[in-house]
């Protein structure tokens, strides 16, 4: 199909089988998409979302503007591309304990060893973001800490999904339609920023998200209808523009997350992005490893920015580049070197001992972000 992002072939679903794309430029795409959503994610962490943290920059510098900008697209499109890789591996009746397991050591054993990294580093590091007292240490592994909320919320979505899949309810365009637009009444109306147990909350913020992913992969010919493509396109020229407004004029209301223009934006720019972004090589294999650099990117950024700082360097440019840089090249590293130690390729990574490739294939890699 002509109008198909990406050179997709439009193709029904079963749920007996998974849903594969009918070559690699599906998997290229999605990489290139993860790519760009390290890209945000990472310079979030290195600008810093106040003043206090990573650059310690004003409020009306240019790189806290641009972080503002890109408020309702990071995380959003992390979700966006969890359900879009889901669909390609979906749960399928009878096989929910198999499914649990995998996850389990895919996403919550390295969310556990990560946070307790990070947690030990802040005791370190007098300044350290994220500094909690020793006694309250049970908390980072039970409720929202720093970034790793994000992965609590996934793993939430991904417990409400398997529930969702045993009973059919996604697996027709109606039952779909149904839970879509009760999952975005959800997003309007429940208190987000609410430190709820294992980031419930933020799941409720996410779960719309990762369902659209879902949809535009399993009931693809919907989303790449030609009417979709060109109304979701010019909501999100128009709501961005909005939005954009809002953040240039300080004394209008910024758009906060569970609002319906904050919402907006995050649906159709992620829609909007999987139409028109290109697929780009470089960014394709930053994707591969875009799980390591969520994970573990704050620990390299962050060291960047304290030694470039001892050395006496205060270029706001040569601060961004480097710290940005080494928040996405560090984790790469990290993961070239753990995939060759079976305990901390398990730990570190999550990913299970015996493998030993990485494709640039969708089955590869199905897991978050």
């Amino acid at each position: 199909m002509s109008h198909a992002p990406a050179g997709l072939e439009i193709r029904s679903w079963s749920r007996r089988q998974p849903l594969v794309p009918s070559t690699a430029v599906a998997s290229q795409h999605i990489q290139s998409l993860r790519g760009l959503a390290c890209l945000l994610l990472v310079a979030l962490h290195v600008i810093g979302g106040e003043a206090t943290v990573g650059m310690q920059l004003d409020d009306d510098s240019v790189y806290r503007l641009f972080d503002k900008l890109m408020f309702h697209i990071r995380m959003p499109l992390f979700a966006f591309l969890s359900g879009y890789v889901y669909a390609w591996r979906p749960v399928f009746p009878g096989r929910a304990t198999e499914f649990a397991r995998r996850k389990i050591t895919r996403l919550l054993v390295p969310l556990i060893v990560a946070s307790t990294i990070y947690f030990l580093v802040t005791l370190i590091v007098p300044d350290g973001h994220g500094r909690i007292e020793l006694a309250s240490v049970w908390r980072i592994w039970l409720f929202p800490y720093v970034h790793f909320w994000f992965l609590q919320a996934i793993i939430a979505i991904f417990a409400a999904v398997v529930v969702l899949e045993h009973f059919g309810a996604l697996a027709t365009r109606t039952r779909y339609g149904a839970i879509l637009l009760s999952a975005f009444a959800l997003n309007l109306t429940a208190p987000l920023d609410f430190p709820t147990f294992f980031s419930l909350s933020k799941a409720a913020y996410l779960s719309p998200f990762f369902l659209l992913g879902l949809g535009a992969n399993r009931f693809r010919e919907i989303f790449v209808h030609p009417a979709a493509i060109w109304v979701c396109s010019a909501a999100c020229v128009l709501t961005m523009f909005l939005h954009a407004a809002a953040v240039l004029a300080p004394a209008a209301h910024f758009p906060q997350r569970g609002t319906l223009l904050g919402t907006t934006i995050s649906a159709t720019g992620a829609l909007t992005l999987w139409y028109w972004f290109p697929q780009i090589s470089s960014l394709a294999r930053l994707g591969l490893y875009s799980f390591t650099i969520y994970l573990y990117h704050p620990l390299f950024a962050g060291a960047a920015l304290k030694a470039l700082r001892f050395l006496g360097i205060n270029s706001d440019a040569i601060l961004f580049v480097c710290a940005l840089s080494a928040g996405l090249l560090g984790p790469a590293v990290l993961e070239l070197v753990a995939r060759r130690i079976p305990v901390a390729r398990q730990l570190l990574l999550g990913q299970r001992a015996e493998t030993t490739s990485r494709a640039v294939e969708p089955q590869a890699s199905s897991s978050p972000p």
